[in-house]
């Protein structure tokens, strides 16, 4: 997979590994540095992003994906949330026979990416 965070190369490859073996198509979408999985079996889909506080000021950014290098200044401002909803530890959530850590607060976290309509219930195709 590509992006410019190599830091990041391999935990995204190995996440890959580990989704394609429990039967997801899996796709890395390296313009915005997000994995998509898709499960037929669990019938559900799961967006995995990575967050990084790059400058020590409590407030997390995208640190994956071509797109949050070349517009940094929009990304700064649109696609970030306190750090605080994400510092260990985490509470977790069962998902394709993982434990996956998630944010804290439940739903505060969508109500930040999503301000327009983070309370809508998106129902998977075929729902």
């Amino acid at each position: 997979s590509s992006g410019i965070n190599a830091e990041y190369g391999g935990t995204i490859n190995m996440l890959i590994k580990e989704m394609r073996a429990e039967g997801m198509e899996v796709y890395y979408r390296d313009w915005v540095g997000i994995i998509q999985g898709y499960s037929s079996v669990y019938k559900s889909q799961l967006d995995v992003s990575f967050w990084c506080d790059f400058y020590g000021t409590g407030t997390m950014h995208r640190c994956s994906g071509w797109e949050s290098y070349v517009f940094f200044i929009h990304h700064r401002f649109k696609f970030s949330f306190p750090a605080r909803l994400v510092q260990p530890p985490l509470p977790t959530l069962n998902f394709i026979n993982r434990t996956w850590t998630v944010p804290r607060n439940g739903i505060e976290i969508q109500k930040i990416h999503y301000p327009n309509d983070w309370w809508k219930v998106a129902k998977p195709k075929g729902c």
